[in-house]
């Protein structure tokens, strides 16, 4: 038998005949190398198009690190990176499971957005993707689309998900599903990210597959993607008619039984979402009750395969660790860096241009 503790964590043992898994440390240090990376690695990638240049960066900056990896380091990569099929009807209700929930995660996202200019009277600007033509709408589907999925699911709900397996279930979808949120690195989406981390984690805990993991987060950011698709194409129209979409709407001229007509009506519509999203959730975790159970036991690293994978089990007990100071060093870089740029984006909201702080941001690159 051999140790594979990566730190002070918990006792933990490794059939190295069986392989051997990554733990809070080393997920720690490559989600602060894929912070560090995106957010300065944009210097080397001199391609003029846009797509190319966010899928080559999504390949270079996310993917290959954590593969490297495993594979340098021998570990295990079928179990890490949770390569296992899942019922074929999983597939079907992770996509409309993942369209319903997209109104939720939207209201939150408009909930925060319009906290934030409460308090700050304004909103950051919002990156807008221009997509007015097929081939763009394609490469978009290609980038933001497939190679999102992919690589951003390889390294959370794979490397830095199994990395954090060892404080629990609860504790491994916690830590996996905040620091998929900051590493988008918007202060305003910040909890809409989280919360669709959870649920793309959580989709993964129960099917143990990452592949349900990539359908999912496919098909969130393909539907945003025909959405954007979809807009440009009506504003295109409004512009050819002389509609200017870039004036404000007056809510004060419209009639007040018109807006409470139209407040019920989306509000109607929301709740239709919300009960869909709740029948499809119930139907996903009815239609996998027992990889459930499995994948509790998963954490003890116990597969469908009876593959003896790292945390010794005494009776129906797993044994898991608390967070020590070494999974806190490998990942504080990268929450550091994140909240520097958190920072730089307070002072924005602001419109504070100089000081100490705005400087030393500055100079980091962190401000413009």
């Amino acid at each position: 038998m051999e140790n594979n503790i990566e730190g002070p964590v918990s006792p933990v043992q490794v059939d190295a005949k069986r392989g051997k898994y990554p733990g809070p440390l080393a997920a720690g240090i490559i989600f602060s190398l894929a912070t560090i990376f995106l957010t300065y690695g944009g210097v080397i990638l001199k391609f003029e198009n846009k797509y190319l240049r966010s899928g080559v960066g999504e390949v270079l900056f996310i993917l290959l690190p954590v593969l490297i990896f495993l594979i340098v380091g021998k570990y295990d990569i079928k179990g890490t990176l949770k390569l296992r099929r899942t019922k074929p009807v999983n597939y079907m209700i992770i996509v409309f499971l993942m369209i319903s929930g997209m109104p939720v995660v939207g209201v939150c996202n408009a909930l925060v957005m319009g906290a934030i200019r409460l308090i700050f009277g304004k909103n950051l600007p919002v990156d807008q993707i221009d997509i007015s033509d097929l081939p763009t709408l394609l490469a978009a589907i290609l980038v933001i689309g497939v190679a999102a999925a992919v690589c951003e699911e390889v390294l959370f709900r794979g490397m830095i998900s199994k990395g954090y397996e060892r404080f629990g279930v609860a504790g491994s979808l916690i830590f996996t599903s905040a620091l998929f949120g900051i590493l988008h690195r918007d202060i305003q989406k910040t909890v809409s990210t989280v919360l669709l981390g959870a649920l793309i984690g959580f989709i993964v805990y129960k099917t143990k597959s990452i592949y349900a993991g990539m359908v999912a987060h496919f098909t969130n950011n393909t539907v945003v993607v025909f959405i954007t698709y979809g807009t440009s194409a009506m504003r295109e129209e409004f512009e050819k008619m002389g509609i200017n979409q870039s004036q404000s709407f007056d809510f004060s001229s419209i009639p007040t039984p018109s807006l409470v007509f139209v407040i019920i009506f989306y509000s109607l519509f929301f709740l239709a979402f919300v009960a869909v999203f709740t029948a499809l959730f119930y139907a996903f975790c009815r239609c996998n009750k027992n990889t459930g159970e499995i994948a509790r036991l998963e954490a003890g690293r116990i597969d469908a395969e009876g593959e003896y994978a790292g945390e010794q089990i005494t009776g129906s007990k797993v044994r898991t660790g608390k967070f020590s100071l070494a999974a806190l060093i490998g990942v504080l870089p990268g929450i550091i860096l994140v909240f520097l740029i958190f920072v730089g984006q307070v002072l924005n909201l602001m419109d504070i241009n100089s000081g100490i702080i705005y400087n030393v941001l500055k100079a980091m690159w962190l401000v413009k």
